[in-house]
């Protein structure tokens, strides 16, 4: 089916709530949501916003899972000319207090808690820190009003809303997304309508193009989408989500990500098409009831992205899950894929690090440290160009001096080299940041946080390797002259880090580092020598 090409992100929803008005574009549990119904709902979020003061160029911040009140918060925003920054629902109070100052929202759509994570509390605990925040709960909890009770009232706004759809240009950001940063603070990345559009155009065309040459769907049958993934993450907000709507597919939700989960609902649901990282997939291949779910029987394209795929991982998803494979490379601002490989490319070049050639409109180059550009075959750091990359981060001028060159391309802080053909591959980072799974974690999130301890004289995060998640962190820790750490002392740090930082970012190892303070491990210049303390205390990669 090929997609009309509109400007700005929300005329997509209106497309397809006129040309098929009760095709179910959101299931969720037992919810089915109509296009005709979504445009509906998100005209009168749209108003509410506008109601509360919202104007163009205002933030509303998102704590929700992946469930249908975030698609309708982040187009009702769209309509208005509003950016959405979608916060993780692992968020503790730590992240909070780092992030939403900047971020500055007008309005806190959230939920009351997640699992054992009280999401509410910690909101309304920080409340008074953050100044005059309108909060939107989806639920109940005294903290704000009901997104039901919001939706259900009536407004006499449509002029308003009318007006502000049309004070609106494709450049316009729309969605702001928070990533690792080379400084030590985390970056937020803006995304405009033009960037999603692109690379949502770019995804569904080059899966649709597939099915349809394959004879696995025909020309007019509209593809069935998974989303399960965090939408603070670009891969949930962008290419599931943004893929999602903007292509009319059937998209089916899930609160979290599920290995058992996913695979019934391929199953159930016939879905041709899975998206994740690495991860995601060592963690299906180990299960022992795989088999049984026959995932070949319906997936006949699987894109993987965020680490490097080792061999034996792209050889056991052929044989298990999925025969064809692509793997893309990106991130939240260099292109959420800036390259794709092609199903068929070789096992053993991917295994090495191919990701493939650019993307129609990316361009990508190789400078030294210098900025000079390098020829084929020479390793530097890898720069992309083009409608899928991000111009600049949110309200941060100084990351956007370090994080962007003068003409324009994006400074990914990965190593690679191009080959004689373009094609790209990458070796290695350059920034000091975490990938557990498919987050991104900065050191400095926990060290800042452990270093407040009266014990602590020096602390390091680092990223341990792992069979499952990629990286895990560890935590070393130099104990202040003449201080005993205990176990104790150990329970409590842990603690601090399980009340205040997401799941994912909690250390899974604590290690003391001798009391001599000649041996703690700091350069000359009195900074964490992470280089010694990788050498010394992590295993040897495979």
């Amino acid at each position: 089916m090929k997609l009309p090409k509109f400007k700005l992100f929300w005329k997509y929803p209106e497309y397809w709530a006129e040309k098929k008005p009760e095709f179910p574009i959101v299931r969720f549990k037992k919810k089915v949501i109509t296009t005709k119904e979504l445009n509906k709902i998100s005209n009168k979020l749209a108003m509410a916003f506008l109601d509360m003061g919202v104007k163009k160029g205002d933030t509303v911040v998102t704590v929700l899972p992946t469930i249908p009140e975030y698609i309708i918060t982040f187009i009702a925003a769209s309509k208005i000319g509003a950016i959405t920054i979608p916060m993780d629902k692992e968020y503790k109070k730590a992240d909070f207090k780092l992030l939403i100052p900047h971020s500055n929202p007008k309005v806190i759509v959230t939920i009351d808690k997640w699992q054992k994570n009280k999401i509410a509390d910690n909101l309304m605990e920080l409340s008074t820190e953050f100044g005059d925040i309108q909060y939107v709960m989806v639920g109940k909890h005294a903290l704000g009003t009901p997104f039901e009770d919001i939706i259900a009232k009536e407004y006499i706004l449509d002029e308003k809303l009318k007006i502000a759809k049309e004070n609106q240009s494709p450049e316009d950001c729309t969605l702001v997304v928070w990533t690792g940063g080379t400084t030590g603070f985390p970056k937020a990345v803006e995304l405009s309508h033009t960037n999603i559009i692109e690379m949502c155009h770019i995804e569904y065309n080059t899966l649709m193009d597939f099915f349809i040459s394959k004879g696995y769907m025909k020309e007019d049958e509209h593809p069935v989408w998974l989303i399960n993934l965090p939408f603070s993450h670009v891969g949930g907000a962008v290419e599931l989500l943004g893929t999602g709507i903007i292509g009319g597919a059937e998209n089916i939700l899930q609160a979290s990500w599920s290995p058992w989960d996913s695979l019934k609902a391929m199953q159930k649901y016939n879905i041709k098409v899975f998206g994740g990282v690495p991860t995601m997939f060592k963690i299906y291949l180990s299960l022992p009831d795989l088999d049984t779910y026959e995932p070949k029987k319906y997936l006949k394209i699987v894109l993987l992205s965020g680490e490097k795929v080792p061999l034996d991982l792209l050889k056991g998803i052929h044989k298990r899950l999925c025969e064809n494979i692509i793997i893309g490379y990106g991130s939240t601002e260099a292109g959420a894929e800036a390259t794709f490989t092609e199903p068929g490319d070789d096992f053993e070049k991917i295994a090495k690090g191919y990701v493939g050639k650019a993307l129609p409109g990316m361009e990508i180059k190789i400078i030294d440290e210098e900025g000079k550009e390098l020829s084929p075959g020479e390793i530097g750091e890898v720069l992309t160009n083009g409608p899928l990359a991000s111009k600049s981060y949110y309200k941060m001028p100084e990351e956007d001096k370090a994080g962007f060159t003068s003409d324009g391309y994006c400074k990914t802080g990965d190593l690679g080299y191009l080959d004689e053909e373009g094609g790209l591959y990458i070796t290695g980072r350059i920034k000091e940041i975490m990938r557990v799974g498919a987050y991104t974690v900065l050191p400095a999130e926990i060290e800042d946080l452990v270093i407040s301890h009266p014990k602590v004289a020096i602390v390091a995060a680092l990223g341990a390797p792992d069979e499952i998640h990629g990286e895990v962190v560890w935590l070393v820790i130099g104990p202040e002259l003449g201080q005993n750490f205990d176990e104790n002392d150990k329970a409590e740090i842990m603690k601090i880090c399980e009340d205040n930082l997401a799941k994912y970012k909690v250390p899974k190892k604590l290690i003391i580092y001798p009391l001599d303070p000649n041996d703690l491990p700091i350069t000359r210049i009195g900074k964490v020598d992470r280089v010694r303390l990788k050498k010394e205390l992590l295993p040897p990669p495979k």
